[in-house]
């Protein structure tokens, strides 16, 4: 997800977060500078420099992955990836499990004209489900990169810019949903007919990026000063508890995934290189995996295949 210039009403977060506007648990998203913290370097498996947080403090968001609950059956190895998509519209592969970096190829969506990619989100089969800044949506070959356009409307709810993610709808099932999320709250997506259902408001305007989990479960990066990462409900919108990520600067673009247990968020505080950083909920610790991916990243995304815990 880009932004341009970062408009006045993206300013609002910081004062909803103040004001309590959020769920509980915002104790440390008031207002503030955020990414002053991180300090630049590069790990390896993924390890890094630029720590911070409690080592063994009660989560405020627990990401589940103990036991149980790990993706259904039906999953091929290109469904288990992370994918990123570049502002100079190509698609790439990323391990989080070793920080690989692979080029799947250029994108070349028919029809797209001046229009970039905005947001993306993959589904178990392996396809990607990318979504353009002029409400175009295609679907694209994770292994070719080919590109294909879809009938889907856009505008539908208020819906035209959004964040997106797949999510199982029951634990370990094989079955999912595709959520989406403009500034005012999510909303389903039917990926067979292509129509979006409203489902309700966040209470407080923040733009966000979805990406779900095996266990059923949907979760937001939220634009602000700090960002942060909230889970969502998935019949409400509202949010059930929230992480701030005080080292962490949104930019002027931002994606996150979820891959063995943690979030991995993809931030451009330029307008062509991105970083990474990986927030393992089990400690509350923010680390810089990647100061340079040597590309914007305007869209990530990942399927329910994803496991919950880092494979042995």
């Amino acid at each position: 997800m880009t932004l341009a210039g970062r408009p006045l009403s993206l300013l609002l977060v910081a004062a909803a977060l103040s004001s309590g506007a959020c769920a509980a648990g915002s104790a440390g998203s008031t207002s503030g500078a955020g990414g002053g913290g991180a300090t630049s370097g590069e790990g390896g498996s993924g390890t890094g420099t630029g720590t911070t947080g409690a080592g063994g403090a009660e989560p405020m968001i627990d990401a589940g992955g103990t036991g149980g609950g790990g993706p259904g059956g039906g999953c091929s190895v290109a469904a288990t990836r992370v994918y990123l998509l570049a502002k100079g519209q190509e698609l790439h592969s990323f391990d989080p499990a070793t920080l690989a970096l692979s080029k799947v190829g250029a994108l070349a969506c028919p029809g797209s004209g001046a229009a970039t990619p905005f947001s993306m989100s993959v589904d178990r089969s392996g396809k990607a489900w990318v979504l353009y800044n002029d409400g175009q949506l295609f679907n694209v070959d994770t292994e070719t990169a080919a590109c294909q356009k879809t009938a889907f409307v856009s505008g539908q709810g208020g819906f035209t810019k959004f964040g997106m993610g797949f999510v199982s709808d029951a634990v370990g099932g094989d079955a999912e949903s595709l959520y989406v999320a403009n500034a005012d709250g999510i909303a389903k997506l039917d990926t067979t007919t292509l129509s979006i259902a409203p489902i309700g408001a966040f209470g407080f305007a923040a733009m966000a990026e979805l990406t779900g989990t095996a266990d059923a479960r949907l979760f937001g990066f939220f634009y602000g000063f700090p960002p942060y990462i909230a889970q969502i409900d998935k019949a409400t919108s509202k949010p059930l508890a929230e992480a701030p990520l005080d080292t962490i600067d949104a930019g002027t673009g931002f994606a996150f995934a979820f891959w063995g247990g943690d979030f991995w968020i993809f931030t451009a505080t330029s307008d062509s290189d991105s970083q990474i950083h990986r927030y393992a909920p089990a400690t509350q610790a923010t680390t810089q995996v990647k100061a340079s991916v040597g590309f914007k990243v305007v869209g990530a995304g990942v399927s329910t295949c994803a496991p919950l815990e880092v494979p042995k």
